[in-house]
């Protein structure tokens, strides 16, 4: 069962403690970041914190899971937008990419780090998952209505793309020479775009 707060907490309170947080992760990365850490910079005892959050994990995944909204906030202004799909979701990879470098930076992880916190970032992924999908459905139904691409099961061809992209990401995170050669992000983003170029290619209207 996955940890959860421990006590309701208010709005407030709870952005005030994700925004001291993210500041912690983002200069000491996860593994060197301490309950007794958060708890100092807000001023409060550790067990008032504990109070809250069973662990820094749970702390670590509502500053994550902020910033995904964040990226789907900006994502559904994309959609208002007269862009053609191929520029939409050009975009949409930049985008994701960016929520990518910030998982990758507040945790300050190398290879070694995230072989010990997979169970942590695979939560992350899967919960992520169908926000994502229902966005890039959006995108696509988009297309169709525009007449820029063939009527496919939106659902399906959704659910496929970003099938595809999570087994690339995980796939190059595995790599550990491209963790040393600081190539992580530069490396998924070649894959995604070509994964992407070959996608619309297979669905647009010819």
């Amino acid at each position: 069962m996955e940890k959860e707060e421990k006590t309701a907490i208010s709005p407030e309170k709870l952005s005030k403690i994700l925004d001291i947080a993210q500041k912690r992760f983002a200069r000491f990365g996860l593994a060197k970041t301490t309950m007794s850490d958060i708890a100092d910079d807000l001023g409060v005892s550790k067990a008032s914190l504990y109070y809250y959050f069973p662990d820094k994990e749970c702390i670590f995944k509502k500053v994550m899971n902020r910033e995904q909204g964040t990226f789907c906030g900006q994502m559904e202004k994309l959609l208002q937008s007269d862009k053609k799909i191929d520029a939409v979701l050009t975009t949409y990879i930049e985008h994701r990419i960016q929520y990518l470098k910030a998982l990758l930076n507040l945790g300050q992880l190398t290879h070694e780090v995230f072989s010990a916190t997979k169970p942590l970032y695979a939560s992350l992924g899967k919960e992520f998952f169908e926000r994502e999908k229902n966005l890039i459905a959006e995108i696509l139904q988009k297309g169709i209505d525009r007449n820029e691409l063939q009527k496919i099961n939106v659902d399906e061809y959704a659910g496929f793309f970003v099938h595809v992209l999570r087994s690339l990401r995980l796939y190059t995170l595995s790599l550990k020479e491209l963790w040393e050669q600081g190539n992580i992000d530069k490396e998924i983003k070649k894959e995604y775009m070509f994964f992407t170029k070959i996608f619309l290619k297979s669905i647009e209207k010819l």
